[in-house]
């Protein structure tokens, strides 16, 4: 019986992104378990992504046409090779896990993941068509479609008909690699255990590895191979280099385990050194950028996915790690690196006037704390206070519509916010709580130039503003007052595109009440188009730093974030249930999405 394959790329590259997403979470979930630093431990996972991407492209490019390569589209040298993966992402395990301090357990982890994952790879060489099997009249062979590698050689060999639709029927090579691969997997989990030093059993998987493609050669078509297809003694080039990488490693493992002193791994476990994870991103910033060329999308993605949250943690690490405070500004100028490498990877598209609509959802939640002083003492150095101290939480969320309209470096935003929200207000003294409901109406209009911009707005509703830490007789009456109208202005200095300044006060989705409603900032979208921005700023009425991030994740899809770091609590408190001298951080996110668009023509200047 005859299978007829077809070969959708949408399927190679689905089953790649999925099988680093497996190692992913694997290792993810291990290292939280285990305690791990995770910025660590994503940045190891960003470096064996990187390099075993990088092997298996350039492994299968003559050495002479690498600098060639490396300066052209990714689509000249779209060639991969496992072997090439394999070597250099090997490579990068062991550099990292060493700089970051990560044993045995590692090791161990990603010796028997990484063939399975590999093995998710072959399912996607099956579906596209590529390193097939030999001809084959077997009830499991399978025919590839015209536009194949298979459907190719076969018509260019003779072997089938110039109209033929369908290549010869083959062996499904690639499935019973895939099997064999998942089978390696369980081996080297099941006796991980059973050897006596950390690197053995990658050494073990390895030598399994390299046997089964020795083995695997006999039943895949040469003509499809990338490698030599000269012959020595009835083998493959390819097949004896397998066969001695397999004898090679074998010999290793017995050595390697045989004398107890050759440890070559010891060393401290999950103790980084205090700036190696800043030092280690410009190291990736680098490479990623030295080899953009290279690289396919969805290769860029799979790293990416790593890269990005361990830059956030490693922002999050610097700006509330003590020993790091002199060097934040000198760091910070270092993590804007990967940035601008990651804006060089992403592909812009300029248009005269474009039109569309964008809806917002989104929330904020956080908490604030306020004393209240009554019955005024004089004391031996003046006027003393009873207080009692309260603690505010809230959660507010809103949805948001907007018209917005581009032209050339103009952009105009017309649009309206609701929002609604609890405030909840606990007294520490005597543990009671009060709840108030908070909505609002937001409408607004900016406009925004290359070098200036600006807007105005108001919110309508029942609002309540966080104006002070400390209430008395003289502004007891702002903790208590509703507001029914609050007004709303922006403004921007800069070319937007590199770098800016502005000033907000309002202005922020889904609500800058009660607490985020004064701040300024500076921030840069990288030479990319608006919709990607990180910034950095401060908020005057809480005396305290934040971060934002805003981005498309999809053509229409984006997301922002920003985190409000812990404000310190000025007055230090004693007694049972009272304030500690820090509340905590702030959060808030939204998520819109950009429809209708319209893409029209300015008319030419005179």
């Amino acid at each position: 019986m005859e299978h007829f394959v077809g070969s959708p790329q949408v399927l190679f590259q689905l089953c790649y992104f999925l099988a680093f997403l497996l190692i992913f979470c694997v290792v993810l979930y291990k290292s939280i378990k285990r305690g791990y630093h995770l910025r660590s431990v994503l940045l190891m996972m960003t470096t064996i992504s990187l390099f075993t991407v990088l092997g298996s492209r350039l492994f299968t490019i003559p050495l002479e046409d690498w600098i060639r390569a490396i300066n052209s589209h990714s689509s000249n040298f779209n060639n991969r090779s496992a072997i090439g993966g394999l070597f250099f992402g090997f490579l990068g395990l062991l550099v990292s896990q060493r700089i970051f301090g990560f044993g045995r357990f590692i090791l161990n982890l990603y010796a028997w993941i990484c063939p399975i994952a590999l093995g998710i790879i072959k399912l996607g060489c099956f579906f596209n068509g590529c390193c097939y099997g030999i001809p084959s009249n077997g009830m499991w062979s399978v025919q590839y479609a015209k536009g194949t590698h298979a459907h190719f050689n076969h018509w260019s060999a003779g072997q089938i008909a110039p109209e033929a639709l369908a290549s010869l029927s083959v062996h499904p090579v690639q499935l019973y690699e895939s099997v064999l691969l998942v089978l390696i997997g369980y081996l080297v989990w099941k006796t991980h255990k059973k050897w006596q030093k950390p690197l053995s059993a990658l050494l073990f998987g390895l030598s399994l590895f390299f046997m089964m493609r020795f083995g695997i050669e006999f039943f895949r078509d040469p003509t499809g191979s990338q490698f030599s297809t000269l012959y020595y003694a009835g083998l493959r080039t390819y097949q004896w280099s397998m066969l001695a990488y397999g004898m090679i490693a074998g010999s290793v493992l017995w050595f390697y385990e045989r004398y107890k002193g050759s440890d070559w791994l010891g060393g401290r476990e999950n103790s980084p050194f205090l700036h190696a994870d800043f030092l280690y991103i410009v190291f990736i910033s680098v490479c990623l950028y030295s080899f953009r060329n290279l690289f396919s999308t969805y290769e860029l993605l799979v790293i990416w996915v790593k890269f990005f949250p361990a830059i956030v943690l490693s922002v999050y690490y610097l700006y509330t790690e003590n020993r790091l405070k002199p060097y934040r500004m000198a760091i910070s100028v270092l993590l804007l690196m990967p940035l601008f490498v990651f804006a060089q990877t992403i592909p812009t598209h300029k248009t005269a006037i474009k039109t569309y609509h964008r809806v917002d959802v989104g929330g904020s939640f956080g908490d604030f704390a306020n004393t209240v002083r009554y019955n005024p003492q004089q004391g031996e150095c003046g006027t003393t206070y009873d207080s009692e101290d309260y603690r505010q939480t809230y959660q507010v969320g809103g949805l948001g519509y907007s018209y917005i309209k581009e032209k050339n470096n103009k952009t105009l935003r017309l649009g309206a916010n609701v929002h609604g929200g609890m405030v909840k207000s606990t007294n520490l003294t005597n543990n009671n709580t009060e709840k108030d409901f908070v909505f609002g109406l937001n409408p607004f209009v900016t406009y925004d130039g290359k070098w200036l911009g600006g807007g105005v707005g108001f919110q309508l509703g029942s609002l309540r503003v966080n104006k002070h830490q400390f209430y008395d007789a003289t502004n007891i009456e702002d903790a208590q007052k509703e507001y029914v109208f609050l007004p709303e202005v922006h403004a921007r200095f800069g070319p937007r595109k590199y770098v800016d300044i502005d000033y907000n006060y309002g202005f922020l989705f889904p609500s800058p009440y009660p607490t985020i409603y004064h701040r300024s900032s500076i921030g840069s979208s990288f030479g990319l188009s608006p919709d990607y921005s990180l910034r950095y700023g401060y908020i005057w009425n809480l005396e305290t730093s934040y971060l934002s991030l805003e981005t498309l994740i999809t053509k229409n899809m984006g997301v922002r974030l920003m985190y409000i770091f812990k404000e310190h609590y000025r007055e230090h408190n004693t007694g049972p249930g009272l304030l500690n001298d820090e509340v905590g951080g702030k959060f808030l996110f939204s998520v819109n999405y950009r429809f209708g668009e319209s893409i029209g023509q300015a008319k030419a200047k005179d």
